[in-house]
């Protein structure tokens, strides 16, 4: 493998592993997959799914057994200076941001600082003056579950998760961007990551952290930032960056490779302990009993006997990613995108990560087909509806069972997408 594709981290025992090319494909020796087999399949799969969706760059990451197993940037994270993704190149993470606060917040409930219960009144002056002294809870805006008293009803809002920043910040004693630098990214040595795009525009306001050293990592995560895109029609131009600041929804600026720690780091109970990261992980329910699709900060949804821990980053016509964990079979796939591409499509606020392309390619080959013991060819998701639909007919016949609906599903909700956007460009 090319340097430029692995690059040696020791923090956290975050470890690469090296895959070899097999000399054979499964399906000639009638087996299951190799591992180096399934990732270069993968690669494969995210390359077509990137260039049929017109996004510039993606880094991808996969974390298994708390190792970092295989890590690719594809594309270009600069197209106008033909600069490649890279593993080490930064993104804009959007919502991916989110477990980051979750995890900020459950550490003050450990500390006995925070009580989930709690009325967000008493902790965010703005929400507050915004939404009234009611009966809404931090357990509510945290699990978007605030627009019913009762937390009885999900409906996804990001603003009122954005006011989880005063309660990390009144509870602790310290603003939620100097928390998530101490508590977080310096505990596990996430030093291409930034606590806000803006965080260096006024040194003397982060002084209480912001020593010559974190300048120095800050200044290097931001040189090696993406160029956001957008779509404008058939044609990929230049988007402009999210606001630059951060709040408990979105802001941070990070690379897989960070990602990648962060993950070994709450599989390791480096930052919180394992029932706490449980309760995190626990989906909200209904009063007669119902599952939410989300949790204290992540969504949960069971999976073919698996249970799938995920996030999902979109800023429109800027960055896009997707951060999709499944526990007990101890994998992860991490991806960046520099244009919203990667979640544009799939509508994933609404619960169900199997919408996907991306996250179905990844579940066909590490998960599905682990558990039926044969290879499952792969769709070629760059064809049109019609072809798509009779070629993956056509391979159902050699599966044993598997249908490829979910498939089918994401290629129709890609191909919607890409149709909205060559209708709405202007002439």
């Amino acid at each position: 493998m090319k340097r430029r594709d692995v690059t040696a981290s020791l923090a956290l025992s975050l470890l690469w592993g090296v895959v070899r090319a097999p000399r054979a494909s499964a399906q000639q020796r009638g087996t299951s997959a190799s591992v180096g087999e399934r990732l270069q399949r993968l690669e494969r799969q995210l390359e077509d799914l990137r260039q049929t969706l017109k996004i510039p760059g993606i880094s991808a990451a996969v974390v298994k057994e708390r190792r970092l197993l295989w890590v690719k940037g594809l594309g270009l994270a600069d197209v106008e200076h033909k600069m490649p993704a890279l593993p080490e190149t930064t993104y804009r993470i959007a919502s991916l941001t989110k477990p980051f606060a979750s995890t900020l917040l459950m550490q003050l409930v450990e500390q006995g600082r925070l009580d989930l219960d709690d009325p967000m009144a008493k902790y965010s002056p703005d929400f507050r003056q915004r939404f009234g002294r009611g009966p809404v809870t931090v357990r509510h805006v945290l699990t978007h579950t605030s627009h019913d008293p009762s937390g009885d009803t999900y409906w996804y809002d990001g603003f009122r998760f954005s006011h989880l920043a005063d309660v990390v910040a009144r509870a602790s004693g310290k603003p939620f961007r100097e928390r998530l630098a101490r508590n977080i990214l310096d505990v596990i040595g996430m030093a291409d990551s930034v606590p806000g795009q803006d965080v260096l525009d006024d040194r003397a306001k982060w002084s209480a952290f912001l020593d010559a050293d974190h300048a120095r990592h800050y200044e290097a995560g931001l040189a090696k930032l993406a160029k956001p895109y957008r779509l404008d029609g058939a044609e990929t131009v230049r988007g402009i960056y999210p606001p630059r600041g951060i709040s408990a929804a979105a802001g941070l600026v990070s690379n897989v490779l960070d990602l990648a720690k962060y993950d070994v780091a709450i599989d390791g109970h480096t930052l919180v302990r394992a029932e706490t990261q449980e309760r995190a992980w626990t989906p909200a329910s209904t009063i007669d009993g119902r599952k939410l699709p989300y949790g204290l900060g992540w969504f949960i949804q069971p999976h073919e006997g698996a249970r799938l821990v995920w996030r999902y980053g979109y800023w429109p016509e800027s960055f896009s990613s997707l951060y999709l964990k499944l526990p007990e079979r101890r994998i992860t796939l991490v991806l960046l995108a520099n244009s919203d591409g990667l979640s544009a499509p799939f509508l994933l606020g609404a619960g169900d990560v199997t919408r996907s392309a991306f996250a179905n390619s990844f579940l066909r080959i590490f998960v599905r087909e682990e558990s039926l013991g044969r290879p499952l060819p792969d769709p070629r998701w760059s064809q049109s509806s019609d072809r798509f639909n009779a070629e993956v007919e056509q391979i159902a016949t050699q599966t044993g069972g598997y249908r490829y609906d979910a498939e089918k599903i994401s290629h129709e909700l890609l191909t919607r997408w890409l149709d909205e956007r060559r209708r709405a460009a202007p002439g």
